[in-house]
């Protein structure tokens, strides 16, 4: 992605991408509105919402520099779009009320949730209760229908017209009827002959996946929780990347050797991400200047020691860089974390005869835990904080250094739980409602906990509490922050003098270009 927040960014150009093709926007007016009490209100222009809703409503990949022309673009493409703060009970704090009129007429209204690291849910159409999360081809059909009996008459015709994963049947008090069929394939041509044969069909559409894997694979799951993988697998000396592999191989239906294929394509961009930031760049909109060179610099001139550590620091560092200046990175887990797992891996394998493969299959460890930590709770900092960005980070992180210097799974879920015991309670108090302060000091906190507790781990150093106990533990302290402590900008270094003060010179700055 690009951007400075995944949740932000980057998971409203996947809502903007799905509405696109529901109900293409056109020459209409699209209206957005956001809860003042959730975290959107003070944050969708700072953090990115705006961009990456605009470019998804028109079609213009994330992947793309010149997103960066948001408000330019809209224009350019006859996108009238209206941001409005109201008062609507939101079931998240990152919900989109989006509203879709054309010559005059409301033709669709959506609600979709950012739920964090880019995931998305679009919760309702039109008034029908829906769970699209982008990762299968969705097809809808809307008809009129008083007899239940002819609404089953229609059902059983779509179940035998179709091959499918899921349909679903969604009724709605106006009389009316929605079928969604979710698929694996592409399903529009046999969607249309059976719409011939619907009467009183009121509208139908369908969307595309905007996530790289595609849901619906019934295989049995290898083990579905860390006690049944500890279980299973615990005294056998076997590594957590391998069981990474085996579970996200049968969770996609594709083979080992196309999960480490598509692992690798990732671990390439954040090492290519690493050395763009290693480089001068520059962007007007953010806080911090160019600092990833000075590290090596001191080191040179015998200002500071510890070689593997300062590496740690300058990759970090390079990896924030690159995402504040709009270059392409990796969210691992988030944008806003983005630093720890890249930096911390690629930094301690400078220390390691250069083995790509060790890399990947590192990345691949991390991945697993964060499957738990999600599975558990959320990525989502506007629910809990940043323990639950920069504290999932070092918890991933953690378990991936393990893997690195080869340590079982038992060692690597150990490390990943005395990592995420240090960081439960971090806030999320951006600076300037930008994404660099204190997000880069807590991205190397993050990549040096890890670190630390990879080596105690390998140690043998007493982890005390089970992992999937601390996450429980996060989950618990996550709901007892205030909202203003979980990326609002509301609370904490958000309302110092100094941030007040950056903030009104950047939207100045903003205001002038």
């Amino acid at each position: 992605m690009r951007g400075p927040s995944s949740s932000h960014t980057a998971a409203s150009h996947r809502i903007g991408e799905i509405i696109r093709q529901v109900c293409p926007p056109g020459k209409g007016k699209v209206l957005v509105e956001f809860d003042r009490k959730g975290s959107l209100a003070t944050t969708y222009e700072g953090q990115g919402s705006a961009m990456g809703l605009i470019c998804g409503l028109i079609g213009v990949s994330i992947l793309d520099p010149s997103i960066v022309r948001y408000k330019e673009l809209a224009i350019e493409h006859g996108l009238n779009i209206e941001f409005l703060i109201t008062d609507f009970e939101a079931c998240h704090p990152n919900t989109y009320k989006i509203s879709i009129k054309k010559h005059g007429q409301d033709l669709f209204q959506f609600i979709a949730v950012s739920t964090g690291g880019g995931m998305i849910e679009i919760t309702n159409i039109n008034g029908f209760r829906v769970s699209i999360k982008g990762d299968y081809f969705e097809n809808f059909i809307c008809f009129n229908s008083r007899l239940a009996n002819k609404v089953e008459d229609i059902l059983q015709k779509v179940k035998e017209g179709v091959s499918h994963s899921k349909i679903i049947l969604i009724r709605s008090g106006d009389s009316s009827s929605l079928i969604n069929i979710k698929s694996r394939e592409p399903l529009l041509p046999k969607i249309y002959e059976l719409i011939d044969e619907i009467e009183d069909v009121k509208w139908n559409c369908q969307s595309d996946p905007v996530m790289p894997i595609l849901a619906g694979i019934d295989n049995k799951l290898p083990f579905t929780a860390i006690n049944d993988l500890l279980n299973l697998y615990g005294d056998k000396n076997i590594d957590l990347a391998d069981l990474a592999v085996l579970y996200e191989s049968t969770l996609a239906g594709i083979s080992s050797h196309g999960t480490l294929s598509l692992m690798r394509e990732i671990v390439l961009i954040i090492r290519t991400s690493i050395n763009e930031g290693l480089k001068e760049s520059e962007y007007k909109d953010r806080i911090l200047g160019h600092q990833s060179h000075l590290i090596r610099t001191a080191e040179n001139n015998n200002k500071i020691i510890g070689k593997t550590l300062n590496t740690i620091i300058a990759y970090v560092t390079a990896l924030m860089e690159s995402k504040s200046s709009m270059g392409i990175i990796v969210a691992a887990p988030t944008a806003g974390s983005a630093g720890v797992l890249g930096g911390a891996v690629f930094g301690l394998s400078e220390a390691y005869p250069e083995d790509l493969e060790s890399i990947v299959k590192a990345f691949m460890a991390a991945g697993l835990i964060g499957v738990f930590i999600a599975d558990k709770y959320t990525f989502a900092a506007e629910r809990g904080g940043c323990q639950v960005e920069c504290g999932a980070a070092s918890c991933m992180t953690a378990a991936a250094l393990v893997q690195l210097m080869g340590g079982t799974a038992r060692q690597a879920i150990n490390a990943s739980s005395m990592a995420l015991q240090n960081m439960l309670g971090l806030v999320c108090d951006p600076v300037a409602d930008r994404v660099e302060v204190p997000c880069l000091g807590k991205n190397i906190l993050a990549a040096i906990n890890a670190w630390s507790c990879a080596n105690m781990s390998i140690a043998g150093y007493d982890h005390v509490i089970p992992l999937d106990e601390v996450i429980d533990a996060m989950k618990s302290v996550g709901d007892s922050l205030p909202c203003s402590l979980c990326c609002t900008g509301l609370g904490g270094l958000s309302l110092t003098p100094t941030s007040i003060r950056l903030h009104e010179e950047l939207e100045k700055n903003n205001r002038k270009d």
